[in-house]
């Protein structure tokens, strides 16, 4: 049994999340507790923390080998998905990010028309204008702070691209694709010719009642050009150390992305991701486990807390992970009207949401703004931590929002 409710404080300890400059830029409180980056409070599964001794207790970190590490992360899938890959269909790369870039990089060309779902994770539209591919908005329906795929509105969107980024399971609205939406999406790749890219970081961590579906897996049937990406990063909390899996319908994909990965000599993980990677997938499922029931809980006392005490605000649909959108839109117009009589509290503009909290609640959280400008009357709030340090930031949240006029 692991225990999620003990506060583990990671100040000091070189964390981003907890790094008072880093802070500073998000809400313009650097005493503020960071509710923002996508990683845990929580603490990783024993066998990853035992590899981690092992490994910098023998004292010299040289080339990895571990021939039994791919086999690992296939086991892992077939036990938690039940998708059976070949592991001719499969390679690692370092790092998730890193992998979409390699990969649009290899199959699309400069100008192609990249689909983007909105709100998206900010890197994705970043990617594509830097490697001058074209973004084509699509915005997921949203009514009363929850977000739903709308088939009509995304083919009309879909129509002009070459590539489609997925973020499935969705952050930062926490949307689980359901098995009809995934096979809506990929019989129309395959008929228009279309590369599906779909970013599944967040795939492990589905709350008891949903079930995620690899968009590999889902395209056994219909036979579109589909890449997976996976890692063990969020699943496990050790975003820190940068490795990922990328899952190719095609051998003949896999061949071309590997002989681009050769260029860049981008080959093999490092000596202590390998080990802490292989302990992840072989050995933690028990964890796995406790952890998506823990952070479903966590969600549902979050929804029930803001529908009972702050009411103004709306929880997305926070299905899966330990990231969920809050719809503020109710209260924007009031946090404008704030801002324009005490501007001391904000940066102009820039981050309205997350200043309003970061100075009147003491809570840092990313700025819907950030998931795309027609976002700005939303934030993203990180619950991977302790019970305990949730509902002391929602009691924050409530005091903020009570004292707008």
């Amino acid at each position: 049994m692991y225990d999620f409710d003990r506060y583990i404080d990671r100040r000091g300890t070189s964390s981003v999340k907890w790094n008072r400059d880093a802070i500073r830029s998000i809400c313009g409180n650097p005493d503020a507790l960071p509710f923002w980056v996508a990683d845990m409070d929580l603490p990783t599964s024993d066998a990853i923390h035992s590899a981690m001794i092992s490994a910098a207790s023998f004292g010299i970190a040289g080339y990895s080998d571990v021939p039994e590490l791919q086999k690992s992360f296939l086991g892992f899938l077939e036990r938690k998905h039940g998708w059976s890959v070949d592991e001719e269909h499969v390679t690692y790369a370092q790092g998730l990010l890193h992998a979409i870039a390699l990969a649009m990089q290899t199959f699309t060309e400069a100008g192609d028309g990249v689909l983007v779902m909105y709100p998206s994770y900010a890197p994705f539209e970043a990617m594509a204008k830097s490697n001058d591919r074209r973004v084509i908005e699509y915005d997921l329906d949203c009514r009363d702070g929850r977000f739903y795929f709308d088939r009509e509105s995304y083919e009309k969107k879909a129509r002009d691209a070459s590539l489609i980024m997925l973020c499935s399971p969705h952050n930062p609205s926490g949307m689980v694709f359901s098995r009809e939406d995934l096979e809506f999406i990929l019989q129309l790749a395959k008929e228009n010719g279309q590369l599906v890219f779909s970013d599944e970081i967040h795939a492990d961590l589905v709350h008891p009642g949903y079930r995620h579906i690899p968009l590999g897996k889902a395209n056994e049937s219909i036979g579109a050009k589909v890449i997976t990406f996976m890692a063990p990063s969020k699943t496990f909390n050790i975003a820190g150390e940068h490795f990922a899996e990328v899952v190719f319908s095609e051998r003949s994909m896999l061949e071309r992305y590997r002989r681009k990965q050769s260029k860049l000599y981008l080959t093999s993980p490092g000596f202590f991701i390998a080990g802490m990677a292989l302990a992840a997938y072989s050995s933690s499922d028990d964890q796995n486990a406790e952890l998506c029931t823990y952070l479903g809980e966590n969600a549902l006392f979050i929804r029930s807390y803001i529908e009972n005490n702050i009411p103004k605000l709306r929880f997305a649909n926070a299905e899966a992970s330990f990231v969920g959108f809050i719809d503020c839109s109710s209260i924007f117009e009031s946090v404008k009207r704030d801002m324009e009589r005490h501007p001391e509290a904000y940066d102009g503009d820039h981050f309205i949401m997350s200043h309003f909290f970061g100075h009147y609640a003491g809570i840092c959280m990313n700025d819907g703004s950030w998931f795309g400008s027609r976002y700005a009357p939303f934030v993203r709030f990180n619950y991977g931590t302790s019970r305990e340090m949730v509902e002391k930031a929602l009691s924050a949240m409530k005091r903020a929002v009570d004292q707008l006029e």
